[in-house]
């Protein structure tokens, strides 16, 4: 990491800390009880397991938490699981004590429907698959808007590690109908949590040694073959290869200590939108591991999402 890169993630995480209104203190110092999110993430209504897109490989399915404060319509938020791409599941709700979870609890509280989308993993089909499904995701819920009173053009994509990659990219070829996912319209922002944004040969071998191996296996299932050998398919699905200058707000959060995607992927990829004028906040969290876990950082990662929802759509 650059000395520049590494004053500037020290500010970040001073900032943040700043807000929380305390200094530094570990999670074990601190012990506080573990939040939980309601039922059903307090939604009014949960339309569970509808299927969006039917492949050889099985269905795709969706839920779907409205909120009981209905907007009128209401914006939709659209989260996307992580899990290396080539693991993990849709239902958010399953462990209500993740910080996803009371993120998502936050958000329909506060007049957002949320959804929770499947898409195939990297062990049943390779990239751009996973792009191409979760947009599919966004359009069968814009076409169904009026049948649950969504506002298709109020959208905001969210995802966490491999989910967090995908809605990136998908930000990023908002723009452009050409590309794999490319064209969604009423994007109005993203919230990228920990995801990776270059997957490409050079970004793979700056990786720490730790992680090399990871990588090899998931970038290597998701792609069929390694960086160094596909450059083109690599980049393809790179986020920050793709950036124009159009696209919609992002939020980055990513902890310090990351032990999976390096921190410098989520610091290079801000800077390059703000370079191209886009807005971006850029979170990273002082020692905080990949899942930012539980702990007295949870309400301030809360909050700063829904602060930030609520800013720009």
């Amino acid at each position: 990491m650059s000395a520049t890169r590494r004053v500037l993630a020290a500010c970040f995480a001073l900032v943040a800390l700043v807000a929380a209104g305390c200094s530094r203190v570990s999670d074990a110092d601190e012990a506080p009880p573990v939040a939980t999110a309601a039922r059903d993430l307090g939604a009014a209504e949960v339309v569970r397991d509808q299927v969006y897109a039917e492949h050889e490989t099985g269905d795709l399915k969706l839920d779907l938490f409205l909120p009981a404060q209905q907007r009128t319509p209401a914006p939709l938020v659209v989260y996307v699981h992580g899990g290396g791409w080539d693991a993990g599941v849709r239902t958010l709700d399953a462990d209500r004590t993740t910080t996803e979870a009371l993120t998502a609890e936050r958000l329909v509280e506060r007049g957002y429907a949320v959804a929770t989308v499947d898409y195939r993993l990297s062990g049943v089909a390779q990239a751009p698959a996973q792009l191409i499904d979760v947009a599919d995701a966004v359009r069968w819920l814009q076409q169904r808007a009026g049948q649950w009173g969504l506002d298709g053009d109020r959208v905001v994509l969210w995802g966490a590690s491999a989910g967090g990659h995908l809605v990136s990219q998908l930000g990023a070829v908002a723009g452009d109908p050409g590309k794999p996912g490319g064209g969604l319209t009423g994007i109005r922002a993203v919230v990228d949590w920990f995801g990776p944004t270059d997957m490409s040969a050079e970004a793979q071998r700056r990786a720490q040694p730790h992680m090399q191996e990871y990588a090899r296996r998931v970038v290597e299932q998701l792609l069929g073959c390694m960086p160094v050998d596909c450059p083109a398919k690599a980049e393809e699905i790179s986020p920050i290869r793709h950036l124009s200058g159009d696209e919609p707000p992002f939020l980055v959060q990513h902890g310090t200590a990351d032990s999976l995607v390096p921190l410098d992927q989520s610091l290079d990829f801000a800077e390059a939108l703000r370079t191209l004028g886009v807005t971006v906040e850029m979170h990273p969290y002082e020692g905080l591991d990949h899942g930012f876990g539980r702990g007295p950082h949870t309400p301030l990662i809360v909050d700063t999402v829904t602060a930030f929802v609520e800013t720009h759509v």
